[in-house]
């Protein structure tokens, strides 16, 4: 069972979501421009096991996460790919999902980090991308 929604949880530069510990990564779905496709995500939708949708973005130097409980991937103007499958990362669980210095981490037991951060960290409304690194 999912818990309920629960809106806007963090807005900050530092933040940890503790209620991503331990929980098994069901499904990530980008949210990209088609018409910059070196744009990177605009949005990142994360379903974790027993947590209904939430979503994670980069705003103005400020790590954003918030749980609204669905998804809206109905709008053409943008494409919805894969995360989880691009990035080999479907059925991990998280060790941890925290933010710090302009970046959002999803950490997993494997020792792989998964991070959203601004392709040019000077450039708090510019571009996003998201990295895969292993331990």
């Amino acid at each position: 069972m999912s818990k309920p929604a629960a809106g806007r949880m963090f807005q900050d530069i530092d933040f940890k979501v503790k209620s991503a510990k331990g929980k098994k990564l069901e499904q990530l779905i980008g949210v990209e421009n088609p018409d910059n496709p070196e744009g990177g995500p605009i949005l990142v939708y994360i379903k974790m096991e027993g947590i209904s949708w939430s979503q994670y973005f980069l705003e103005s130097c400020f790590g954003v996460w918030e749980n609204w409980g669905e998804i809206d991937t109905d709008d053409e103007a943008y494409t919805y790919p894969d995360y989880g499958k691009k990035f080999e990362v479907e059925n991990q669980v998280l060790k941890s999902v925290y933010c710090k210095d302009s970046e959002i981490t999803l950490e997993f037991e494997s020792g792989e980090k998964l991070i959203l951060k601004y392709k040019d960290p000077d450039e708090w409304d510019g571009e996003t991308e998201m990295i895969k690194v292993k331990l």
